[in-house]
């Protein structure tokens, strides 16, 4: 079982319809579980007693924290530190630099969750050739978009997301931290 430790509900939102999609064989609360914290001080402050307390199923945790303009080096490290403590398996994945990168590296995602919204116009411009490297992603999906509430456009966006179209390259790696877990015959297109 791996557990995913996530700082808030915009992004279990969007995991839940990843893991529901691609490995709809796979079983949550048996095979994977996603916890969502009320922001990054709150999984930083509670995650340790969390994996501390976790006594089923042989869990590996997965620390997702969105890096929101930290020394990436730095904030590893620490989350690093208190992880250690737990004596439980782990690995830390940061989002760069937040979640929206993840969305906004899927045009075609936004544009069926949002027609009105023009996505694929922005497709191959070199400003989101790599989400990764926006300051706001999420203040430039909701001008993509027009909306603002970063759960909703989660829950109408995820659905359509295509992880081989996704050109986060924070997502990929975190995408193949999954499949290391989960064998090909589980994965589903």
């Amino acid at each position: 079982m791996i557990v995913i430790l996530s700082e808030e509900a915009s992004m279990r939102a969007t995991l839940v319809a990843l893991f529901t999609r691609y490995y709809p064989s796979l079983v949550e609360g048996i095979h994977w579980q996603i916890i969502a914290f009320q922001g990054k001080a709150d999984l930083e402050k509670n995650f340790p007693h969390k994996m501390r307390s976790w006594s089923y199923l042989s869990p590996h945790f997965i620390i997702l924290r969105d890096n929101d303009g930290a020394d990436c080096t730095v904030l590893k490290e620490r989350l690093r530190e208190r992880a250690r403590t737990t004596g439980k398996p782990y690995h830390i994945r940061l989002v760069c630099q937040e979640l929206e990168a993840w969305l906004l590296g899927d045009m075609e995602a936004i544009q069926q969750a949002y027609p009105h919204s023009r996505a694929t116009n922005h497709t191959n411009t070199a400003r989101f050739r790599n989400p990764d490297s926006l300051g706001n992603p999420s203040e430039e999906l909701a001008k993509i978009t027009g909306v603002s509430s970063k759960t909703a456009k989660a829950h109408a966006i995820a659905p359509h997301l295509d992880s081989s179209r996704i050109q986060s390259h924070s997502f990929q790696v975190f995408w193949k931290t999954i499949a290391h877990f989960f064998p090909e015959s589980a994965l589903q297109l």
